[in-house]
């Protein structure tokens, strides 16, 4: 009896899981850059809101490339190219899918027969002042009179809603901590034919018109540039 429970027990043995398939189940522990890398791929989604935003993107994307190296130099130590795998492809898609919207937003946003024009360049071109008189620089005194599209940010002001006349800034720096702003940073943009527009706080809004050059006040803030508004987005 004894002798039969011995070869039926070298016979379980035999037929018993490989040590390489049981290792298949063993817990491995897994780089801290995979499950970041795909906590990053969801957080591409925000690359929609804005070009800054896409860089996520880019971060999640190199984090998961980073994280399938280690797993692949571990020899087997290390777990989780699945979600290193995904962190890469989510990121990816999210970062082309973004890239793809601006882009067409960039070109689809410039009405028919306007020139887009640049306000940081735009900024650069220092105007003279002599005898009262103001002598604007070549390259800003040619879009005299032109339909121009530009784009900045809202000064604030104490009315929200129903606008027809703002003040157009540079940049969220202006916008943001008041004061008056240099007269190359700034566009009063005024709407006629009963046009209004709302208040957007800190957001970059685009604004096609005829551009002016002629010293004017808005918002208590004294402005060399005007345009006649009559898009924005």
């Amino acid at each position: 009896m004894s002798q039969v429970i011995s070869e039926t027990a070298e016979a379980f043995d035999s037929q018993s899981v490989p040590a390489e398939s049981a290792d298949e189940f063993a817990y491995r522990p897994v780089p801290a850059l995979a499950p970041i890398s795909l906590f990053l791929g969801f957080c591409s989604l925000s690359g929609f809101l804005g070009i800054p935003c896409l860089a996520i993107g880019v971060v999640g994307m190199m984090t998961g490339v980073v994280a399938l190296w280690q797993i692949r130099r571990s020899a087997g130590e290390f777990g989780g190219k699945l979600v290193a795998g995904l962190g890469v492809g989510i990121s990816t898609l999210l970062l082309f899918a973004g890239s793809g919207y601006h882009a067409y937003a960039y070109v689809t946003e410039l009405p028919d027969g306007y020139q887009r024009v640049s306000f940081s360049e735009m900024s650069t071109y220092v105007p003279t002042f002599a005898d009262g008189h103001v002598t604007l620089a070549p390259e800003v005194a040619a879009l005299e009179g032109k339909p121009i599209y530009i784009k900045g940010f809202m000064y604030p002001m104490n009315k929200k809603h129903d606008l027809t006349e703002f003040v157009l800034v540079k940049d969220t720096g202006q916008c943001c901590f008041g004061g008056q702003p240099k007269l190359t940073d700034m566009i009063v943009v005024r709407f006629e034919n009963g046009m209004t527009v709302n208040h957007r706080e800190q957001q970059l809004v685009g604004v096609g018109g005829i551009f002016r050059a002629d010293v004017t006040q808005a918002a208590g803030l004294s402005s060399i540039y005007v345009l006649e508004g009559t898009h924005f987005k």
